[in-house]
């Protein structure tokens, strides 16, 4: 019960103030823009350095519209890698929280600091005031992160089917 409420006060947060979704018409996580990652440099989070410092901001200088989506990036050579290869790079979900994903079938946004590098795929996650789902991701006392995944996909499937 606990965990029902907190998940819907946390969607209610998300939606009502600091992410209307009914604004993204789209699948994907973006601005009123179309600026995907808040400005983060898709590239970099796959870098050794994103994992101890996070990934870096990019700039407007270096942006590249893929999929309806704008990217930013922090240097030409990172534009360049990512338009070698633009589905290693892009977000998985849409850049939608994956633990929503995989627990509520719900697109929740997330923190862009917040990530994780699972089966070559960039995952995002929310951690905020009401909790920090990469953790939960990460630490949970019955499901692996491979199984998160699994429930990802298969939901994730199911909302780009609606």
């Amino acid at each position: 019960m606990f965990n029902s409420v907190k998940y819907l006060l946390m969607l209610i947060i998300q939606t009502g103030f600091l992410c209307p979704l009914w604004a993204n018409p789209s699948n994907a996580n973006v601005d009123v823009k179309g600026l995907a990652l808040e400005g983060y440099d898709p590239v970099s989070y796959f870098s050794q350095e994103a994992k101890s410092k996070g990934p870096a901001k990019g700039k407007s200088l270096f942006a590249v519209k893929h999929d309806n989506r704008t990217y930013h990036f922090s240097s030409d050579v990172n534009r360049k890698e990512f338009l070698n290869n633009p589905n290693k790079y892009t977000p998985s979900f849409g850049g939608w929280c994956a633990y929503a994903i995989a627990e509520t079938k719900e697109k929740v946004s997330v923190d862009p600091k917040s990530f994780l590098i699972q089966e070559g795929r960039l995952l995002l996650f929310y951690d905020g005031f009401l909790a920090d789902t990469r953790k939960k991701w990460l630490n949970h006392k019955t499901r692996t992160p491979a199984q998160y995944l699994k429930m990802a996909d298969t939901h994730w499937q199911e909302l780009q089917r609606k």
